[in-house]
């Protein structure tokens, strides 16, 4: 028998799915509108769409791989809700081994009615009655004859996006990164030291003792990996502004950054602030931060991080702009770059990331990163540094990008990491002495690149 809660959850679950593949969503803003929308909904109860929802999509295309042998009719000439419904249910039954197989098809079917799929109801009980009795002998493509289609549907990636890493990522390092795409990514908080805690105690004491969250230190120590992130409305070293939250690749790449007194900072692609916020907490006091985003719809979140740390109050300027021309003839000794990119090195924290990619993104996000490499490269000092970053480690935005930006601009070069990292991380540097973290690495961090260029006296 359904209940009203196992419904509702599930068909929350379909409606999120069909906004993020039909109308191209993130999946962290579908669902927050739609729980804004459902304000009774519980804590678990949001939890459980979660996970169907961000398990949906990282599985994505195994499921559609495994129903396409479910049915007698092609998977893509479903109605969105009623193939949506069927990933819902599908997922439940691979891989939610608390929900019973019976529980999953049941309320599916009832949630399936609830997005307006009653017609179809029939169809997704059927089908995942189907699933739940022969998922384990679905037909697969075989491992060595047809490799591409096997990588593809076992570990649920493009068939794209695969075949362009086997041309130069070695295979058993390429199942490191394509595992790692699918698991839950790991939740890191970065200490703000210019913030004191409410209590002598540390970080990681603090949480332990409030909110009952273990942690551990990491190598950057600035760094907390945490079992839980923590209820942020409820966190009083949170409100005060005393930790963000940053993955370790985002905290390793902001280090790099050495403002000093008197000294102006450009963060050109700023929201949310995370880097911004990081920046500042290792410079030295008296720097001006210039802040911009060409996004207008990401400046409240980019005004709001800020506020909490107070940082609007200090040498602090947000400007809705272009990069290129924001804060008109002002030039600068530090740049920073966080340039819009494929972001395919966090595909374990944003799997959506797998199914709104296409080839061609690749090209065009490189062109974007050329444009505002050139058109930033006037406004830095001389002597001054450019911090390039991408949460990505595609050739055309990382390396091959700095290289080519080198020979347009023989008045920059390359800055020797080696004295700015962390000796633990040093493993990260590339043959060019550039960070270059790939997915699947040993750390379990995102996948990221960054660079500094100076430009010569």
């Amino acid at each position: 028998m359904s209940t009203k809660s196992g419904a509702l959850t599930r068909s929350i679950a379909i409606d999120a799915l069909s906004h993020v593949l039909h109308r191209r969503q993130h999946a962290d803003v579908a669902l927050d509108r739609l729980f804004k929308s459902r304000p009774s909904l519980s804590a678990l109860d949001r939890a459980f769409v979660y996970e169907m929802v961000y398990g949906s999509l990282r599985w994505l295309s195994k499921m559609d791989w495994i129903l396409s042998h479910m049915i007698d009719r092609p998977f893509s000439s479903l109605d969105p809700r009623v193939a949506n419904a069927l990933r819902v249910g599908t997922y439940q039954i691979f891989y939610m081994d608390r929900v019973p197989d019976r529980a999953a098809v049941a309320e599916t079917v009832e949630a399936a009615k609830l997005v307006g799929a009653a017609p179809a109801s029939s169809l997704v009980n059927a089908v995942l009655r189907r699933v739940s009795r022969k998922a384990e002998y679905f037909q697969k493509p075989d491992k060595e004859s047809d490799t591409l289609r096997y990588l593809s549907m076992h570990h649920a990636h493009p068939e794209w996006m695969i075949k362009r890493w086997m041309k130069h990522i070695p295979r058993d390092r390429l199942d490191h990164v394509l595992t790692s795409h699918n698991r839950p990514p790991m939740k890191t908080l970065r200490q703000i030291n210019k913030r004191s805690l409410p209590t002598e105690e540390n970080l990681a004491t603090f949480l332990l003792r409030t909110q009952g969250i273990h942690s551990e230190w990491r190598p950057l120590k600035t760094s907390l990996r945490v079992e839980e992130l923590p209820r942020f409305a409820e966190c009083e070293a949170f409100q005060a502004g005393c930790y963000i939250v940053q993955d370790e690749s985002a905290q390793l790449a902001a280090s790099l950054v050495r403002p000093k007194k008197g000294e102006r900072v450009l963060d050109a692609c700023a929201s949310p602030g995370g880097k911004a916020m990081a920046v500042w907490d290792q410079a030295e006091t008296g720097v001006s931060f210039f802040l911009c985003d060409a996004a207008k719809k990401r400046l409240p979140v980019l005004h709001e991080n800020l506020n909490r740390l107070q940082l609007l109050e200090e040498s602090f300027e947000v400007a809705h702009a272009d990069a290129t021309e924001a804060f008109g003839d002002t030039t600068f000794h530090h740049i920073v770059l966080d340039a819009p990119c494929t972001a395919m090195g966090v595909m374990s924290r944003h799997p959506e990331i797998k199914w709104h990619r296409s080839l061609p993104d690749v090209a065009k996000c490189a062109a974007e990163q050329k444009r505002l490499l050139d058109g930033l490269a006037p406004r830095l000092l001389k002597g001054g540094e450019m911090i390039y970053m991408v949460c990505s480690f595609e050739p055309e935005e990382t390396e091959m990008q700095m290289e080519n930006f080198l020979e347009r601009h023989p008045d920059f070069s390359r800055v020797d990491l080696n004295t700015r990292i962390h000796d633990y991380y040093r493993k990260y540097l590339s043959s060019s002495g550039d960070l270059l973290v790939m997915s699947g690495n040993q750390d379990k961090i995102d996948g990221f690149y960054a660079c500094v260029l100076q430009k010569k006296e």
